[in-house]
């Protein structure tokens, strides 16, 4: 019986650089889709944490102006202070009084930025991804901005804790200030604002305090009254050197950074529709 023997002619070394080649290209294209991808993803997430930036920046810029704005009522507040205080009318003027005390003590004009997508770009290593060197300097100088503001705030904060607080009741007894349901409010006349306009020597400031209980019988206390201006200067101060040397700063810092990421990621302008 015969046996046939089928023969395999072994390949030729053309033919397994044909296959090697063609793996080896299967294999990159492959990676590099994925590569692509991966990259599009991160491009779309930056672009996404950007575009939050930008609408937190604006609240910033809107908040720095408003405190601008609290700063220089405070100064005039003041102002008007010393103006009853130097030609003795605090008497004449006690309500008044009463309430531009009440506002300078507050804790006005404090700033919190609202970026939280900047700390996203700093903690998630988006930062990297973005390759415009002015952008990339604008979130640098803003970043310090806010840590700049952060220290000064802090001061102010350590003035407040230390002298305006035990102040508050220096002129007046205002233990009884705030609120608008404790049991005081059932015995004692009076009436609450929160908002009023405060007039002295021909001037007049707007303001917007805490609801504040006016009694009817306001009773101003004797008090060291240089002592008492003394303390609201160096606070003012405190307030007026942080907006001179860092809000300012910020605000102008948060500008520019909106006009790098407009011009940077034109998309972002579409956020506020």
């Amino acid at each position: 019986m015969e046996v046939h023997h089928h023969s395999h002619h072994p390949k030729k070394w053309k033919e397994y650089i044909t296959e090697f080649l063609m793996l080896f290209l299967a294999v990159t294209l492959g990676f590099l889709a994925e590569n692509l991808r991966e990259e599009q993803i991160i491009a779309h997430q930056t672009e996404s944490v950007i575009a939050q930036l930008r609408l937190e920046l604006m609240q910033d810029t809107a908040q720095l102006t408003g405190i601008k704005n609290a700063r220089a009522k405070s100064d005039s507040a003041v102002g008007f202070i010393s103006y009853f205080i130097k030609t003795n009318q605090l008497e004449k003027n006690k309500e008044t009084f009463y309430l531009l005390h009440n506002y300078v003590c507050y804790r006005t004009g404090m700033f919190e930025s609202g970026c939280i997508a900047l700390e996203q770009l700093k903690f998630t290593g988006l930062l990297k991804n973005i390759k415009n060197e002015s952008l990339r300097h604008a979130i640098e100088l803003y970043n310090i901005s806010l840590k700049n503001i952060e220290n000064r705030m802090l001061r102010e904060n350590n003035f407040m804790d230390k002298y305006v607080d035990e102040l508050k009741t220096v002129p007046f007894d205002i233990s009884k200030n705030f609120g608008e349901n404790l049991e005081y409010l059932n015995t004692e006349k009076g009436r609450t604002v929160s908002e009023v306009d405060l007039f002295c020597n021909n001037s007049s400031i707007h303001v917007r305090l805490l609801p504040t209980f006016i009694p009817d019988q306001l009773e101003l206390k004797s008090f060291n009254k240089q002592e008492y201006l003394n303390t609201l200067f160096k606070l003012n101060g405190i307030r007026n050197s942080t907006q001179d040397r860092q809000s300012d700063l910020a605000y102008t810092r948060a500008v520019d950074l909106i006009k790098n990421i407009e011009a940077e990621y034109p998309n972002t302008l579409k956020t506020q529709h």
